[in-house]
């Protein structure tokens, strides 16, 4: 209760803050209607004294810091005719600029448009230029194009960071990475504005790790749009599925409608060598196991959008994820043991959020996830001795998640700005299973456990932009967490730096730390039996894990990049196999490690031919030194290299047809005990767009030799182990969209969107 009262106190102190600056906004376009990018705004009094001056951005809109009750704006281009507007309020309308008529005789004019812009800290990539040659067809296909992005088994990094977080519109949500991804891969890439990548988060975004910001586009005007796509892969066996997308907006309102169904069939097949010792004797075994699994995959999202007035601004939406009646089966065949899962599933996820940004600089919200799952399994297995082990589970997890922030911000004299705000997330875990008609010789334990989880966070962050386009920030965030009987406090520091030389030159130094907690399922005390040699075990008191990052970039020519990174990360935690010394066994747990730390360096290289032929070339080395005194009794100290390099190459011909070829190549690794052998990844795509755009095709087959999972290996301390798991790992895809548009109202009052998407 003292807690609650707390929180509110911060809340109420927030909300009846008072802004201490004001803006001025528009939007300018040209005799076409079309937005203009890049213009100059010049701010003046009647009399010319200078008030300010800011550039327009890609959908034309632009924001001036200051508010005059008589002023006159100067705008200019260079392939428009100065215009000159006055004006008494703070909405400038929309600016119509003519074009300039010009007559070249033998004179070419080439532009390139910069890789990446640096805007108060943030590394902003286009990703509608990014992709438009690329072979992609969602916003999540568009993020694993970003340069020092690695999409590997579905999980992303991102070089130089130890961690990566994805976020939609900049704020903090109750769903896991794997159902945001699921919203992203049905978000159409024509829907997305920018990403912004920043290897040191400001607190108002409630995350202290590496992040990739996705922002959405916001509708200014009368329409009505969507897309339809349908999608077929093979990957040993066969799916596809059927997505659409719609969009309905007018100046005050707009209305976006997802759904998605695809039908998913997977085929996973590994081989198991296990020189297991035990009593004084060396078993050999061998083990074949093929895994399949089928099910449909239902995504629905309903966003709302409400303008209220010119500065204050309501979203809420909703997404929905269903997947009922999965099934899996595992076969396992071996000199040790035969044993046959079946595994049937029903997960279902409902999460609803709700935005409030208020024209004095406080952004007010809520987010909330329901999260349930049910499975059933059974299993029968065989022993080399005739012997037989079978039982039937019921188990399943129940999980709800609450969140509220609130954010303030002011601007300053000289360009300085204050933020500070705070955060509450409660999360109430519910797993159990129960074994019945269990036989043999194995000893399964029933499961009822309930965890809740409190995290209270509150910050207070300091700014300075700078004429030249330098800028700092620092910040401090402290946090309260609770699980079960572990309390802790901690304070997270966090600073950026950014000095711009030139536009040519730029320089960035980002110190950032963060807690990563392990999942609730990771800290039951539970046995779930893979088949008869494997089982997975709960750890309960994992720890979670504290990360120390400090990045350098320099970029150069807007395109060019280069970085150092150090990482340090206590109680690390990971999962490594273990062969058991009273039993034959193997072991797959989660246990912290002393630290983690890895130091290195990554290149970021860009080239093009004309207007036919991109290339980009990513290199990343560093040293990882890893380290446990309580591996069981297997404790390890081990250092190893790794060096990977990625080459991405983009071949136009015409206006409409590309392909790429894209070759990823990585050195050997190690996890703990394990050692990971190098892989190797070649991608090949293609993509056409026909009838005037409203239609595209991709074609795409990916690890072409089946080379991208390296092969495993322990041999410490009398572990003993060989897997290899990279089979059936190619991929054949197809996607065809088709996008419409309808009725388009022009020449509407445009609204203020200078503070979307933060």
């Amino acid at each position: 209760m003292k807690q609650i009262k707390i929180i509110s106190g911060l809340l109420l102190s927030i909300c009846t803050s008072v802004s201490l600056w004001s803006q001025t906004t528009g939007k300018i376009i040209d005799t076409k209607q079309q937005p203009v990018e890049g213009a100059t705004i010049v701010m003046q009094q009647p009399d010319s004294t200078y008030l300010g001056a800011a550039i327009s951005a890609p959908d034309g809109t632009f924001v001036l810091e200051q508010e005059s009750d008589n002023y006159l704006l100067i705008i200019q281009h260079l392939l428009y005719h100065v215009k000159q507007v006055k004006g008494q309020t703070a909405d400038a309308g929309i600016i119509t600029l003519e074009q300039k008529d010009y007559n070249l005789d033998e004179v070419v004019i080439k532009g390139e448009r910069p890789l990446v812009k640096v805007e108060n800290g943030r590394l902003g990539y286009d990703l509608s230029v990014l992709s438009e040659k690329q072979v992609v067809n969602n916003a999540y296909e568009a993020i694993t194009k970003l340069p020092g992005v690695q999409e590997n088994n579905g999980t992303l990094s991102l070089a130089g960071a130890s961690s990566l977080t994805i976020m939609m519109n900049g704020k903090p949500t109750t769903m896991t990475p794997e159902q945001l991804e699921t919203l992203l891969r049905n978000t159409p890439v024509n829907r997305v504005e920018k990403a912004e990548v920043m290897y040191s988060a400001p607190p108002e975004l409630h995350v202290r790790e590496a992040v990739i910001n996705v922002v959405t586009k916001r509708s200014h005007d009368y329409s009505f749009q969507g897309e339809l796509s349908t999608n077929y892969q093979n990957r040993y066996f066969s799916s596809g599925g059927v997505n659409g997308n719609f969009r309905l907006s007018t100046p005050k309102v707009t209305l976006d409608i997802m759904y998605g169904a695809d039908n998913i069939r997977t085929m996973e097949y590994t081989d198991l060598f296990s020189r297991h010792a035990l009593n004084n004797n060396v078993y050999e075994i061998t083990q074949n196991e093929k895994l399949n699994s089928k099910s449909w995959m239902h995504n629905v999202r309903t966003a709302l959008e409400y303008n209220i007035n010119e500065k204050n601004r309501l979203d809420v939406a909703y997404t929905g994820n269903f997947t009922p009646n999965g099934h899996s089966r595992s076969i396992a065949d071996g000199s040790f043991q035969q044993s046959d899962l079946d595994k049937f599933t029903d997960n279902k996820m409902n999460n609803i959020t709700v935005r409030y940004s208020s024209g004095i600089g406080l952004e007010v919200g809520g987010d909330y996830t329901r999260y349930t799952s049910d499975n059933n399994q059974a299993m029968f297995t065989q022993l080399s001795d005739k012997s037989e082990n079978s039982y039937t589970l019921i188990g399943g997890q129940r999980i709800d998640r609450y969140s509220v922030y609130a954010d303030q911000k002011h601007n300053l004299a000289n360009n300085w700005g204050i933020g500070y705000g705070v955060s509450y997330r409660y999360a109430k875990d519910y797993d159990f299973q129960t074994y019945n008609n269990v036989t043999g010789n194995i000893k399964p334990e029933n499961t009822v456990a309930r965890l809740n989880e409190q995290t209270t966070n509150f910050y207070f962050s300091l700014s300075k932009n700078w004429a030249t386009g330098t800028s700092l920030s620092v910040s401090a965030t402290g946090e309260y967490y609770t699980i079960g009987n572990y309390h802790k406090w901690a304070v997270y520091p966090q600073a950026s730096l950014t000095y711009l030389k030139s536009p040519q030159h730029t320089f960035q130094l980002s110190l950032s730390t963060d807690k990563t907690y392990p999942g609730y399922w990771d800290m039951q005390s539970s046995v779930t039996y893979l088949n008869g040699y494997s089982e997975l075990q709960g750890t309960p008191g994992l720890r979670p894990m504290t990360n120390y990052n400090l990045n350098g970039t320099y970029i150069l020519k807007q395109k060019y990049i280069f970085g150092l990174f150090y990482m340090h990360t206590s109680d690390y935690f990971a999962q490594t196999p273990y062969q058991a010394i009273d039993r034959l066994a193997l072991i797959y747990k989660n246990t912290n490690w002393n630290y983690m730390r890895m130091v290195g360096a990554n290149v970021i290289l860009p080239f093009s031919i004309g207007n036919w032929y991109d290339v980009r070339l990513t290199l990343v080395g560093m040293q990882a030194r890893q380290k446990c005194n309580q591996f069981f009794d297997v404790p390890f100290d081990r250092k190893k290299w790794l060096f990977a390099g990625t080459l991405d190459n983009t071949f136009k011909v015409g206006k409409n047809l590309s392909f790429e070829l894209t070759g990823n190549i990585q050195t050997p690794f190690i996890q703990g005990t394990l050692d990971l052998a190098s892989s190797f990844n070649l991608t090949a795509g293609m993509k056409w767009n026909f009838a005037k755009d409203r239609c595209s095709l991709t074609v795409r087959c990916s690890d072409i030799f089946n080379s991208s999972m390296p092969d495993m290996k322990v041999r410490f301390k009398g572990q003993y182990l060989d897997m290899n798991p990279g089979f059936y790992t190619r991929t054949v895809s197809l996607n065809f969209t088709y996008r419409f548009g309808g009725y388009k109202k022009q020449k509407i009052k445009g609204v203020d969107t200078s503070r979307f998407g933060h």
